[in-house]
């Protein structure tokens, strides 16, 4: 599978799973990467884009969630063939 058709793939089931979190529904925040602006998963200890353990919380606007522009997972995806 190719980039394109894995991200989009990836970025569904990212966004559903960040706006159906109680956690976030309460607080408002997201966990972000300081390093590159990803959007990363509450179990993530790093970067799914860039591989910095360097993660903050921090209050983004719900449409950019969803627009899934800040959810890229270049990492992740290079290294899917490790696993």
């Amino acid at each position: 599978m190719n980039y394109d058709e894995w991200i989009e793939r990836e970025r569904k089931t990212r966004v559903s799973i960040l706006l159906g979190s109680p956690l976030i529904q309460k607080t408002g925040l997201y966990r972000v990467c300081r390093g590159c602006g990803e959007i990363c998963l509450c179990h993530e200890e790093t970067c799914p884009n860039c591989n910095a353990g360097n993660i903050t919380e921090e209050k983004i606007d719900k449409d950019v969630v969803i627009s899934g522009k800040r959810i890229r997972c270049t990492y992740r995806y290079k290294n899917l063939s490790r696993y």
